[in-house]
């Protein structure tokens, strides 16, 4: 059993054919990486796990139970990553889950340490810019399809300072054509209508800001139901285009994730060489005790 596990960490879906096409993939990506460490997959919403395992013959894992099994099994480092957007409050409720498990098994050699979501860094003081790095990877992906068009990003999330932060990088960066908003936060549709406005594009192209691109989501954007986003912004007098794919199944989205955990796993690789004393200073530390003892004797 290798000593390294690593935790890909979703809050989870129940539409399976959605799940492997991003978090799949994604898992398929690490364990090309990382062919010697132990892969586990994780639902972060019990709820979703019941329902997943009564529905489908592969079984998803709870975190908790994944971190007992890699207690058991002699795994020393753990790697948590969470397959997020970003810090909220899902993330949160599993940081916390991890505190305590760490602290009823405080005495066991396991090292159990945590990824940042996709969107943590802004670029300050040298950092990655994990804002500018997510748009020119959603603007690559929809390429042609977004020539003389608005991108309109949904994200299924509340008031998260992130997407606020996102539509800010937007219009200073790469991403000049682009309106954001929330389903149940700010900026909110009307705000992001707004904005198209003073685009002029006559065009939209309907980009879901989440990872599994479910069916559920998918009617919500583009079904025929009265408030769905496609029918909201034809009444508007726009032409709507669908992008029927979860963020997740973005490959250039999936390397920013492997870029996250790559950097994860090379802190803590570096911290623990550097608290490894050198052959040169084991040697020395020999000499210094046998030195001791010598005067002892004398």
């Amino acid at each position: 059993m290798s000593t390294k596990g690593i935790v890909l960490a979703t809050f989870g879906s129940i539409y399976g054919e959605a799940v492997e096409k991003s978090v799949g993939i994604m898992e398929a990506k690490i364990k090309k990486s990382y062919p010697d460490a132990v892969i586990r997959r994780v639902f972060l919403a019990d709820a979703l796990i019941e329902k997943w395992n009564e529905k489908y013959d592969k079984p998803v894992q709870s975190l908790e139970g994944v971190l007992a099994e890699f207690k058991n099994t002699g795994v020393r480092d753990v790697f948590v990553l969470p397959f997020a957007l970003v810090a909220d409050q899902c993330y949160q409720k599993m940081r916390k889950a991890i505190a305590t498990f760490s602290y009823s098994c405080e005495r066991h050699v396991m090292r159990i340490h945590v990824g940042k979501p996709l969107l943590s860094s802004l670029g300050v003081k040298n950092y990655a810019d994990d804002y500018v790095a997510t748009i020119d990877a959603i603007m690559k992906h929809v390429n042609i399809r977004a020539l003389n068009k608005s991108i309109l990003l949904m994200a299924n999330g509340q008031n998260q300072l992130e997407f606020s932060a996102l539509q800010l990088k937007c219009l200073y960066g790469n991403g000049q054509n682009v309106a954001v908003f929330t389903s149940n936060g700010f900026p909110n549709f009307k705000q992001a209508l707004t904005l198209l406005e003073r685009l002029d594009h006559k065009e939209v192209l309907v980009v879901p800001l989440a990872l599994i691109g479910s069916e559920h989501l998918m009617d919500f954007l583009g079904g025929d139901r009265s408030d769905s986003v496609a029918t909201l912004l034809t009444e508007e007098g726009y032409g709507v285009t669908i992008w029927n794919e979860g963020l997740g199944e973005n490959p250039f989205i999936q390397d920013l994730f492997l870029k996250h955990l790559a950097q994860s796993i090379r802190m803590i690789e570096r911290k623990q060489q550097a608290h490894q004393p050198s052959h040169e200073s084991m040697r020395d530390m020999g000499r210094g005790e046998r030195t001791s003892r010598e005067s002892m004797v004398v």
